[in-house]
């Protein structure tokens, strides 16, 4: 019998669809042809990615990912997983259910050395543990005491990004994280590892210095199944699910350190709960164990949560009263509710307004109110009809709250990090069936911060797809997003391109070297007059790029011929672009370096193009004693507030 079948067995019951199952498998196998093989005689090592997005069911691919590699070979499969308590045990729960013939070591059961390590030497096991430092340093000292050395080992850490990297790379002195090191110490245990990152946001990672023993070798794209509802359906072009309020609104909810904030519940908050228990309701009568979940998330104060919860108390009681007493204000609240509603859903058009009234007057009060922080011990459990979740930071990353409907969000940095505000977007999951009843509150600001984010990440996923090879991993910004924190990247690590900037090579080559490619220019070239500009394909743009040859030793490391011709296609992408412009001028008596942001145009050579596009100025220098002609190419990319970050 082999663990793979085990758990796409399991799968199978889950999911109900096959063609997703055997995707999941396709993957998982994807994976496995990249690793190292266990039953190999030599020393080694490799990093891998698997990409996913928020919510989309990553366990999965985990899951018969970790059985294939017990499959052939490996000794230990090291499961690393949150440090919240809730998390962990939900990962725990569910290893020991897809791996029913393998020996399932939890955290719990370290403390006992002896029967560790008899158990790590007996067979193939799979150990869980948190990504705590003191859990990770009795593993490590486990090991130790054991002499466990030579084993192999598929090492899976999921949410890779969050905990593992070395939070002390901006300081450049050598030292690292305690994490980090205690994973590097733990790696150093087998010598035949494959360390597999898991993450929706691998943003920190790709920025990782190349040969960096943290950036992936290779990346692996896991797919949604067709119930995914994700960034398109939030963000898209198309998208019709979010609703817009005043960013006001959250002083009022989260007042900070006042003595005696209002109890006034702002406009919106109140317009999305009334859309919450009209949607809930119509679920709730037409399916009787229906029970559904409201997120406000808006700061990470517990004294604004404390606020916001006495706030939900007041909705619940003057909701309750004001149905007995047929208040007019509270039914055209909820008539607007439903008429928004009934725009997105047909079932809810076909259901009457008052027989829906009628149900949220009898179910009311059993709504639940959560507080879900640091100092509580609420999880998310969904029990009744209603459940309105308050809480911040433990609402974030890997909680899965089951018949979510509608969130409230404001978290508001000034200087937003996608990562992080990515992982906030618990509204995404398997929604299908409901994803006319879905809806995000959000103040503009966010509002256009989110889709910048949703840009960058189908920018980001293209890339990858497009681009199997990983010299290039650029990150689409704009509207002010930074990728990730800062203190997990080395200084002068990140190279940038940003609308309305130039870039071109500090020089180019100039010896007999540089013969062959100018003459391919020449012939692509030869009916483009001097001193004009034509519009031709990026593709053709990326070419002509590719053919030019830059002079390494002189290079800043700005101008990067496969960073440019990437950036390009991504940007290409993301704004609907299919072309752009070449410029095109012979004879120049470019001879000096310049630096890699100065440009090689005389003055008002630039002006006589159109900025609206991408724009590729090719200017052939002469044949001067001893030099041959080169092609020495700039570019320039469209103005607007974006950038391409990437590893340099």
């Amino acid at each position: 019998m082999k663990h793979r079948d085990q758990v796409l067995r399991l799968l199978q019951k889950q999911i109900g669809n096959q063609a997703e199952v055997k995707d999941i498998s396709e993957t998982a196998a994807e994976v496995a042809g990249k690793w190292v093989d266990p039953l190999s005689g030599d020393k080694k090592e490799i990093n891998g990615l698997i990409y996913g997005l928020v919510q989309s069911g990553k366990t999965g691919i985990l899951t018969v990912t970790g059985a294939m590699g017990a499959d052939e070979g490996y000794r230990a499969i090291l499961i690393l997983t949150s440090d919240i308590d809730p998390l962990y045990e939900q990962t725990l729960g569910r290893v020991r259910e897809a791996f029913p013939g393998i020996d399932i070591i939890g955290k719990k059961e370290f403390r006992d050395t002896d029967s560790f390590l008899q158990r790590v030497k007996g067979g193939t096991c799979a150990i869980v543990t948190s990504k705590n430092a003191a859990l990770l340093n009795t593993l490590i000292e486990n090991f130790k005491k054991g002499r466990v050395r030579g084993l192999s080992c598929l090492i899976i850490d999921d949410e890779a990004d969050q905990a593992s990297l070395n939070t002390r790379e901006r300081r450049a002195d050598g030292t690292r994280s305690t994490i980090n090191n205690c994973l590097v110490e733990l790696r150093g245990f087998f010598e035949k590892n494959t360390y597999l990152q898991v993450t929706a946001t691998p943003q920190a990672l790709f920025l990782q210095t190349p040969e960096h023993d943290f950036r992936p070798t290779f990346t692996i794209l896991s797919h949604p199944g067709s119930d995914y509802v994700g960034g398109e359906e939030f963000f898209g072009d198309n998208a019709s699910l979010v609703r817009e309020f005043d960013l006001n609104d959250i002083a009022v909810l989260a007042p900070g350190p006042q003595p005696t904030p209002t109890v006034t519940i702002p406009k919106s908050l109140l317009m999305a709960l009334d859309t919450f228990m009209v949607g809930a309701t119509f679920k709730r009568t037409n399916e009787a164990d229906q029970n559904c979940a409201f997120l406000c998330h808006v700061s990470t104060r517990t004294d604004d949560h404390s606020h916001i919860v006495n706030l939900m108390r007041k909705y619940k009681t003057d909701l309750t009263a004001g149905l007995k007493a047929k208040n007019q204000v509270v039914l055209t609240r909820l008539k607007a509710a439903y008429d928004d509603l009934a725009s997105t859903h047909e079932g809810l058009r076909g259901c009457k307004f008052d027989g829906l009234v009628e149900a949220i007057e009898f179910f009311s009060p059993g709504i639940t109110i959560k507080l879900v922080n640091g100092e509580t011990d609420e999880d998310v459990a969904v029990q009744s009809p209603y459940n309105l979740f308050v809480g911040g930071n433990k609402l974030g990353r890997g909680v899965t709250i089951k018949n979510l409907l509608v969130s409230y969000y404001g978290r508001h940095p000034r200087r937003p990090q996608a990562d992080t505000i990515l992982q906030h977007a618990r509204m995404y999951g398997y929604r299908r069936k409901d994803v006319g009843l879905l809806r995000l509150f959000l103040p503009p600001e966010l509002h256009i911060v989110f889709r910048a984010i949703n840009r960058m990440e189908r920018g980001l996923r293209e890339l990858i797809a497009r681009r199997p090879s990983e010299e290039f991993r650029g990150v689409y910004l704009e509207s002010g997003l930074i990728a990730t924190r800062t203190n997990i990247l080395a200084r002068g690590s990140i190279g940038v391109y940003s609308g309305g900037s130039i870039y071109n090579p500090a020089q180019v080559m100039r010896d007999e070297t540089v013969k062959t490619s100018t003459e391919k220019i020449d012939k692509k070239l030869a009916d483009f007059r001097d001193d004009h500009h034509a519009e031709v394909t990026i593709e053709e743009l990326q070419a002509l790029i590719a053919l030019t040859m830059p002079d390494q030793r002189e290079s800043e490391r700005v101008w990067d011929p496969i960073a440019i011709a990437a950036s390009l296609a991504q940007f290409a992408k993301i704004n609907q672009q299919s072309n752009g412009y070449v410029y095109v001028d012979r004879e120049r008596g470019l001879k000096e370096n310049r630096r890699e942001t100065q440009g090689i145009l005389d003055g008002g050579e630039a002006a006589r193009v159109p900025d609206n596009k991408i724009t590729l100025f090719l200017l052939r220098t002469k044949t001067d004693r001893g030099r041959n002609a080169a092609w020495w190419p700039q570019i320039r990319f469209p103005d607007g507030r974006y950038a391409f970050a990437f590893a340099i």
